[in-house]
């Protein structure tokens, strides 16, 4: 499942590689618009949340998608999976498990966010939207920058928690590393450089990734398994996946504290970019993974 938005998914590029491994495979690949109203989602033998890119900019419209096809058993991840991990408070739930996450405070409020940060212990804050993508919404600033509570006041004003993180400062050498599963197993992992610069900007000005592939430290992995198992856990006892059942897919983000520990960034539990290009092999784990969910396999 994808957007018409072609905005949105121009810069796809798990897409050639998805669309050769399927065919190899003998599958049908549709890129059926979740906007499309003409689509037929019962025709399909099984629907993966892939690139619904735009979904931020028409929340209202994409949660209505979700809620009409809440009972379907075909879409992956489930749909009630994906409505927890859109809101990034899931983060509270995984640290409530025992995952080490970036400290991070929710604000319901300009008052709540200006004690947040001041309370940040950083020189440096992280403001962004509990529900974003794409780093919408999202700037490094000084503590006592005035453009931190504006950005603040926007997010709030859209009708989202504000997030305040301390800035972790070894990311601006080392990066963050992702890492992503296949039915609960380690596929591959990457490092991506760091997006937000000084003041509210991006690094060179706009929006982009910089991926290379990497084998990622144990300690990190270590962090990836905890998450992991964690959301799992949580889908199961929510009644989300059957007791025995794995997430067809989990993109886990973790950087380093200044202390140098890692901790869990984000856990992205529906249409993460996989950077299939980093690894010869991930685009054929990922087809095994959904043939593995067709009837009769």
């Amino acid at each position: 499942m994808t957007t018409i938005d072609q905005d949105a998914i121009h810069d796809d590029v798990d897409l050639p590689l998805q669309v050769t491994v399927f065919a190899d495979s003998g599958i049908e690949l549709v890129q059926a618009p979740w906007e499309d109203p003409t689509i037929d989602w019962d025709s399909f033998d099984l629907i993966v949340v892939r690139s619904p890119w735009n979904y931020v900019d028409r929340l209202d419209e994409f949660r209505h998608w979700l809620d009409s096809r809440r009972r379907m058993r075909t879409i992956h991840n489930a749909v009630s999976l994906i409505e927890w991990n859109m809101d990034k408070r899931y983060l509270a739930g995984l640290a409530a498990r025992g995952v080490p996450i970036v400290p991070t405070v929710f604000a319901e409020s300009m008052e709540q966010f200006q004690v947040a940060a001041r309370s940040a212990r950083s020189p440096e804050i992280v403001v962004k939207p509990s529900v974003s993508a794409g780093s919408r919404l999202t700037g490094r600033f000084a503590v006592d920058d005035a453009a931190a509570e504006e950005l603040a006041g926007q997010v709030l004003a859209k009708g989202f928690a504000v997030m305040v993180q301390p800035f972790a400062s070894r990311i601006d050498d080392q990066g963050e590393i992702g890492t992503v599963l296949f039915d609960g197993v380690v596929s591959h992992s990457f490092r991506k450089a760091a997006r937000l610069a000084e003041g509210g900007a991006l690094v060179g000005g706009e929006y982009r990734e910089e991926i290379t592939a990497i084998v990622a430290p144990d300690d990190i992995l270590a962090v990836v398994e905890l998450a992991s198992i964690a959301a799992t856990t949580i889908a199961r006892e929510s009644g989300w996946l059957a007791a025995n059942e794995e997430l067809l897919y989990g993109r886990y983000d973790v950087i380093r504290l200044d202390d140098g520990s890692p901790a869990l960034l984000e856990a992205e539990l529906f249409e993460p970019c996989f950077f299939l290009p980093t690894d010869a092999e991930a685009p054929h784990r990922f087809v095994d993974a959904v043939i593995r969910r067709l009837p009769n396999s």
